[in-house]
């Protein structure tokens, strides 16, 4: 019995030893806090679970559609990072000082002048092209050719679009307001309006379905909606439905839709805040979001993916390559509240 007690009590101590071992790992894996307007489970999370996978850290975050940057400045120091799918948003958050600089040679190595915040507070981690997407049935892609062209007479009654004080539509009507001059954006906007087949409502998944059931024609949408619904069997019928149209392509260019990437002030885990937006802005990082999110690399070496080189091949647009109306951020500095208040006072969303 006593032998037996002296061959148990060394074992059990190597057991206990493990598993107190054990538990000081898992208490010790480090945890990163992210606030971002993309959902958890949308086209962010591949990049955060490939960021868990070499980093060994638990990425937690705080998931929103609207009030970002509302909920940066009363919780400055809640995430470590900020990740937005509407670049402008960080603009914001940059202006008003919740933002600090992102001290990485690699990223300023990395991602080019034109997608870098000046300051060096956040830089754009992809974008999107908002396009015009039309029903194969009904519409013949040479009756299409500009985003004001939408204002025409001939488009009433035709057209879908989500609401009109969506992140997505604020950003692409500050474009106009920046690039058209305000008077021609006003009239746009308004003609786009008075056009509208129905209350704007849905995200953008919802226009193309609307488009597939003949309760619209035509429809502005981002990019990569089109792959996106073509890979999701419930969806494939849509996609099916409808074809593409890069507007502007003879004149100014399209608009596109800029996300990006940024530093709270959060300092505890500046470290591995930094390590997740290299891990973005590498190549590595940039070929993961374009074959898994279909958008476009800021990287010039990265192509676009094979499903999104076939947009705009009717158009004559080579390798998924379109000329881009290039707005710079701090162009669009105002262009957000001037444009709020004028949705709202032209009612966009109004019932119809």
């Amino acid at each position: 019995m006593t032998h037996l007690k002296q061959r148990w009590i060394p074992s059990l101590l190597i057991l206990v030893s493990a598993l107190a071992t054990s538990a000081g790992t898992v208490a010790q894996q480090r945890e990163l806090r992210v606030l971002s307007d993309r959902t958890d489970q949308g086209t962010l999370r591949p990049i955060l679970d490939a960021f868990e996978a070499r980093s060994g850290a638990k990425v937690i975050g705080v998931f929103m559609d609207q009030g970002l940057v509302n909920r940066l400045e009363s919780r400055p120091t809640e995430a470590d990072i900020v990740i937005t799918k509407d670049a402008e948003l960080l603009d914001i958050a940059a202006q008003r000082g919740l933002l600090d600089p992102i001290k990485s040679a690699k990223i300023s190595a990395s991602i080019p002048p034109e997608f870098m915040d000046p300051a060096g507070r956040f830089f754009v981690d992809a974008y999107r092209a908002r396009i015009i997407f039309y029903s194969k049935a009904r519409v013949k892609p040479g009756e299409l050719s500009t985003y004001e062209d939408l204002a025409s007479p001939k488009w009433k009654g035709r057209i879908c679009l989500r609401s009109g004080s969506h992140d997505y539509n604020l950003a692409l009507f500050g474009q106009f307001f920046a690039s058209f001059g305000e008077a021609k954006a006003r009239q746009v906007i308004s003609g786009i309006r008075d056009n509208l087949a129905r209350t704007p409502k849905g995200n953008d998944r919802e226009q193309a379905r609307a488009i597939f059931e003949g309760k619209c024609d035509v429809a502005l949408m981002n990019t990569y909606y089109h792959p996106l619904m073509a890979e999701n069997p419930e969806q494939k019928a849509w996609a099916e439905a409808v074809g593409v149209y890069f507007p502007n392509q003879a004149t100014t260019g399209t608009f596109i839709m800029r996300s990006a990437a940024g530093l709270t002030k959060a300092t505890d885990n500046r470290d591995l805040a930094t390590a997740l937006l290299e891990f973005i802005a590498s190549k590595e990082g940039q070929q993961l979001m374009v074959d898994r999110t279909k958008q476009y690399s800021v990287l010039r070496d990265v192509s676009a993916h094979p499903l999104m080189v076939k947009l705009g091949a009717e158009q004559g647009l080579v390798d998924g390559r379109f000329k881009i109306d290039f707005v710079p951020l701090d162009k669009m500095a105002g262009k957000r509240e001037e444009v709020i208040k004028f949705v709202n006072e032209i009612r966009f969303d109004a019932e119809r």
